[in-house]
């Protein structure tokens, strides 16, 4: 598939992908989100590429759906073209993010609405840019949450302020968004790609079959009673001792202590 709305890069083992319609604030065109999922799978196949990083061109991150496309010509859909749609936009779109074994991390430039904050919300970190704003306007809009809303947003910032950012439809600013939890930090403008190269770098040196078995037991613990989710981490944690990857990552951390041991 063609990434028209997109731009798509890699600088070493990060892949950067933004969304690319700074003239319409980056809201999602009818394809975008299948081609952010489709920039995604192709990341996640880079044997190259460790960490993930999304976000956007020009003043925003992502403004959501974009007017003509999601309303004006939106409107001729039947229900049951709708909820194809989603099936295959959003709902594909934030299995392939919750799926990917690589982190993925949303550096939040600007305003970032309906489906753009939720976008970001689907990600495993978030940055902001003190630029950056949020808004779930689909109470307003007369509309549900859509890319896994429902749940993501009240896992981030629990289940009383969840309700009220979704019934009231306020914009919150960057400092409420992290104050909440919305986000994991923000800097300033100016430092949001280098903050987010930090993080990406930190993660891209972890071991990455470790990151991604970690990343899915989290996800999956979310569903789980307790005895579940002792069970998982047994299996996990025995597999986890006999790979190669654990061996030498031990190797490792011996000869670092040995190195720094008086009179070597």
């Amino acid at each position: 598939m063609s990434h028209a709305d997109l731009t798509c890069g890699k600088d070493g083992a990060v892949a950067r992908i933004a969304f690319n319609r700074p003239a319409r604030r980056n809201a999602l065109g009818d394809t975008t989100t299948r081609q952010l999922r489709a920039a995604c799978e192709e990341a996640i196949a880079d044997g190259s590429v460790r960490v993930i990083v999304i976000t956007g061109e020009g003043e925003a991150f992502c403004a959501g759906g974009d007017f003509k496309d999601t309303f004006e010509r939106g409107a001729g859909k039947t229900e049951a073209e709708w909820r194809e749609r989603i099936r295959t936009g959003p709902n594909e779109l934030v299995r392939c993010l919750a799926g990917s074994p690589k982190p993925v991390i949303a550096s939040v430039n600007g305003a970032a609405v309906g489906g753009g904050a939720t976008i970001a919300l689907a990600c495993d970190f978030r940055i902001a840019s003190d630029r950056a704003r949020f808004a779930f306007p689909f109470a307003r809009l007369g509309l549900a949450p859509e890319f896994g809303c429902s749940r993501l947003l009240a896992r981030a910032v629990g289940f009383p302020k969840a309700m009220e950012l979704l019934l009231t439809a306020d914009m919150i600013d960057a400092t409420e968004a992290g104050r909440i939890g919305l986000v994991n930090e923000v800097v300033a403008h100016a430092d949001l790609a280098a903050a987010t190269a930090r993080l990406a770098a930190r993660l891209a040196a972890m071991p990455p079959v470790a990151i991604g078995r970690i990343k899915s037991m989290l996800h999956r613990a979310q569903a789980m009673d307790l005895e579940a989710v002792l069970e998982m981490e047994a299996l996990e944690l025995g597999a986890a001792f006999k790979t190669d990857e654990h061996r030498a990552a031990v190797r490792a951390f011996l000869e670092s202590k040995a190195v720094g041991r008086p009179g070597d």
